[in-house]
């Protein structure tokens, strides 16, 4: 809507109001009904468009009972006056206060916005081999980001690729993604195998648990022993590249208890990777002495992989339908992939009626064209 509109329709409203005060009697005060043209324009317009309704109701109203000749005694022309003056003072101060609780409301917004942005990085995002994009959609409104998690980092040994889900939702589970974050980035650059990177990860999440901050809300009954769901993929280059196979990828993953990715191969067909022995979430590894399997696959030239959190394989319909991603996915396998990625979040949406239980995360991981410079092994 046109800010010029609110305004146009509080002063159409004024001289309407003038209008049919000089045309009844004397008798019928209509002042009151003026004063409403600043109190509704500091409710719907800018607070410099309140200042000149303000002024132009007060000018009209006291030429009109203050100089104008007419029945009504000095005391009541006085009284109209003055009364219509605290009014559009009121008006104006209401304006003002509203004009700067809305900047203050920006710049926490602008702020918010830039902490959740430093934490995930926003989409697409390139390393020397692959490109990796996706969405994310927080079940919170006004919230950029909530308990799923993504990072891709550019290492001396590969990419790594990291997808999850902190148990529960919304910003509350922020404390525990960025402690699995923070671990993971940082095991990216240190540790070539992947497995040790998951128990770094682990440990990270382990510390956070054992901090004072969660100590303190667990005591307040704001907080329950979280774990988190995830998916470590780390790509290398292929060999067999410069042996007559170029464009293969061969890729490294470990499940933490994560929804199995996809392969969408060049062909168009689509198959799930399903893991022989999904590992346990981060945070429960404890429970079991041996580590998380570590799997191995070479992707196809021209393939991609497709990674989710449950927020979509969970996705209910206003009857209760799950959301049917393998028999989306088979139907869009040849579009390209932000036409995938566009196709895939507007038809999620359609299917839960635009009421999301949980936060949602994509990535699709691809084969990068013109890769850039390696990054260097530092001392």
């Amino acid at each position: 809507m046109s800010r010029r509109l609110p305004l146009a329709l509080v002063l159409a409203y004024l001289a309407a109001v003038v209008c049919i005060d000089l045309m009844t009697p004397a008798y019928l005060r209509l002042d009151v009904y003026a004063a409403l043209a600043p109190v509704t324009a500091a409710a719907i317009c800018t607070y410099r468009q309140t200042v000149f309704v303000g002024i132009a109701d007060f000018l009209l109203m006291a030429a009109h009972h203050g100089v104008m000749p007419g029945e009504a005694s000095l005391v009541n022309r006085v009284g109209a006056v003055l009364g219509n003056l605290l009014i559009v003072g009121a008006s104006i101060v209401m304006a003002r206060l509203r004009r700067d609780g809305e900047a203050l409301l920006e710049r926490v917004r602008a702020t918010g916005e830039a902490a959740q942005r430093a934490l995930l990085r926003p989409l697409p995002l390139r390393t020397h081999s692959v490109v990796v994009d996706g969405f994310y959609v927080s079940s919170q409104r006004e919230a950029l980001i909530g308990g799923d998690i993504y990072e891709v980092v550019d290492t001396p040994y590969g990419t790594r690729v990291l997808i999850g889900d902190v148990r529960g939702k919304g910003l509350g589970t922020l404390g525990a993604g960025a402690a699995v974050l923070t671990a993971f980035r940082e095991a990216a650059y240190h540790r070539r195998d992947l497995g040790s990177g998951v128990v770094a990860m682990e440990q990270g999440l382990h510390r956070y648990h054992r901090s004072a901050e969660y100590q303190e809300r667990a005591r307040n009954g704001h907080a329950a022993e979280e774990f988190v769901t995830a998916l470590v993929l780390g790509t290398e280059e292929d060999p067999a590249a410069s042996a007559g196979a170029p464009g293969r990828i061969p890729v490294v993953f470990v499940d933490c208890g994560h929804p199995a990715p996809f392969l969408i191969g060049a062909d168009g067909g689509v198959r799930e990777l399903q893991t022989e022995e999904p590992g346990l979430p981060l945070g429960l590894g404890d429970l079991v002495d041996q580590p998380r399997p570590v799997q191995r696959v070479v992707l196809p030239p021209d393939s991609r992989v497709l990674a989710c959190t449950d927020g979509v394989t969970e996705a209910r319909a206003p009857d209760g339908g799950f959301y049917p991603l393998a028999e989306r996915l088979d139907a869009w396998a040849a579009l390209p992939t932000p036409e995938l990625l566009g196709r895939l979040r507007a038809d999620l949406a359609a299917h839960t009626g635009g009421r999301l239980q949980d936060d949602v995360a994509v990535l699709v991981v691809e084969r990068a064209s013109g890769p850039p410079a390696r990054p260097e092994v530092s001392g």
